[in-house]
């Protein structure tokens, strides 16, 4: 199949996964499991900005993070640093139209007719996941294209979280850090205050997403892919975090997150610990 044939292909696909004229759309993106358009990587984002229309707007994740505990003054937010959160949102970054927030450790990017709208105000006073609200303002959808497995959930959890109060169970939050440049080029020290908990726990809310009926399924060029309404979603991370507010905890051992940063979770620390030291012994001994 060549490039235009592939591209009409997904036009398609993006159609009958639910997408339509004037959406509001967050994108988490595998490119490399989309398939190759062209050698120029901005296709991708023009497939898509194409069926959102002119009056349709792309939003992408791009996050930096923070170091833990030491200051790293090499650790700079300021506005040109290369998002941590994969290909799609650096291509979106590097598109002569993407506009990007100001926060220090979670900026978003964003194309098209609301992305002033989402981003404005997102910076270092605001709460990380506070663009989220602004998509579900629009009624806007998120979708994941080809990392439906690896890079599970939405964000909207995120979001629900910090509304009750999650945030607050993390251990020293401010433990995690990076320097930002102000106006005049004035270095000063970020201190995140709302982390979300696992990620990893995300892949658990999708049963509850088919259960309502709300996950759209489909294909983006060879990637499997889903679409949700993001404020349908919310709703429904919203109602199983507060009926369980340890429902994102992961099982795995060595998380730090879970086993040593939530005061909810403090009788796991020990053996984490244990184990970390244990490890490190015997690597030192071999």
């Amino acid at each position: 199949m060549n490039s235009e044939d592939l591209k009409d292909k997904i036009r398609f696909q993006l159609t009958e996964l639910g997408l339509q004229v004037g959406d509001t759309l967050l994108v988490r993106a595998d490119l490399g499991s989309i398939g190759k358009l062209s050698r120029n990587r901005l296709d991708y984002i023009d497939v898509i900005l194409g069926v959102l229309g002119e009056s349709g707007t792309l939003v992408g994740l791009a996050f930096t993070g923070a170091t833990f505990i030491r200051k790293d003054k090499k650790n700079i937010f300021d506005g040109s640093n290369k998002a941590n959160t994969g290909a799609f949102a650096n291509v979106m970054l590097s598109h002569p139209k993407a506009k990007r927030s100001r926060h220090p450790t979670n900026s978003y990017v964003a194309i098209g007719k609301n992305a002033d709208f989402i981003l404005d105000d997102h910076d270092e006073n605001s709460g990380a996941y506070e663009p989220i609200r602004k998509i579900k303002q629009l009624n806007g959808k998120m979708a994941l294209m080809g990392c439906v497995s690896t890079s599970p959930g939405f964000t909207t959890t995120h979001l629900a979280e910090v509304d009750l109060g999650l945030h607050r169970r993390i251990i020293f939050p401010t433990l995690n850090t990076c320097y930002y440049k102000k106006e005049q080029a004035k270095l000063d020290l970020f201190k995140r205050t709302d982390i979300g908990g696992c990620s990893s726990t995300f892949f658990k809310f999708y049963a509850h997403y088919v259960r309502e009926q709300i996950l759209q399924q489909g294909y983006v060029g060879n990637a499997y892919s889903v679409l949700v309404d993001s404020n349908k979603a919310y709703d429904i991370d919203y109602k199983i975090l507060k009926d369980n507010p340890k429902y994102n905890i992961c099982e795995n051992p060595d998380c730090f997150l879970c086993r040593a940063r939530r005061w909810d979770n403090l009788q796991d620390a020990p053996a984490f610990f244990i184990r970390k030291m244990y490890r490190k012994f015997v690597s030192t001994k071999s």
